[in-house]
């Protein structure tokens, strides 16, 4: 193969949209593995315990006269819930699932 062939297939949009998807599926593997091991289940329980503390001040009367303290227990909540969640999602079985379908979906083109 020459150089101007493999330049052809670096710029064929179904090329990069399989290296898209088998990039996505390395990463959803990555982040499955994540979660069976410690420091994965380590994480999930600190980002839960944080969760639920933060819920805990915020609907008690801590923050009553403190909306500058409130706004940063919101802002620290909503950051916990969205990496645990996109961790979540990243390593789930449909994800996974999905991509390997439009893989194959492509690789049959």
């Amino acid at each position: 193969m020459d150089n101007r062939q493999r330049e052809l297939e670096a710029s064929n949009p179904e090329t990069e949209e399989i290296e898209k998807l088998e990039d996505q599926l390395r990463e959803a593997v990555a982040a499955e593995q994540f979660f069976e091991q410690a420091t994965g289940k380590l994480f999930t329980q600190l980002a839960t315990k944080k969760i639920n503390l933060i819920i805990k001040e915020i609907t008690s009367d801590k923050y009553r006269k403190d909306i500058t303290g409130y706004n940063n227990a919101l802002a620290d909540l909503n950051a916990y819930k969205y990496m645990l969640k996109a961790m979540q999602v990243a390593g789930s079985p449909q994800r996974k699932a999905k991509i390997r379908q439009k893989l194959g979906e492509e690789n049959d083109d």
